[in-house]
């Protein structure tokens, strides 16, 4: 009787463990939205990162920086949510692939 319930009882967790495996892999939700979106952002990020100072090129001295400042600024400002883009996409991904995680909501 005793050899009987120790073969019984690892062969009856292993079944166990191997459709709790199963139910784990089956459910894994899709994120590839998530990542797409993630892309995006680091995308829009490099772009919006460097403004665009073809129109003050042809300008000098003190009349292309006056041309040139506000196009700076306003690529710092974009470049700042672009930055701030990025981290809630990055923080949907991690939530996304881990619900569990600290700072995900159910």
């Amino acid at each position: 009787m005793k050899r009987l319930m120790m073969a019984l009882i690892p062969a009856a967790l292993m079944t166990f463990g191997s459709v709790s495996f199963a139910a784990d892999a089956a459910a894994k939700p899709d994120c590839a939205d998530k990542q797409k979106a993630l892309d995006d952002a680091n995308a829009a990020a490099k772009t919006a990162a460097k403004p665009d100072l073809s129109s003050c090129k042809d300008k000098k001295g003190k009349d292309k920086t006056d041309c040139e400042k506000p196009l700076k600024d306003k690529a710092k400002e974009d470049s700042k949510t672009a930055k701030d883009n990025v981290k809630a996409a990055k923080t949907a991904l991690a939530c996304c692939k881990n619900p569990k995680k600290k700072g995900c909501t159910p």
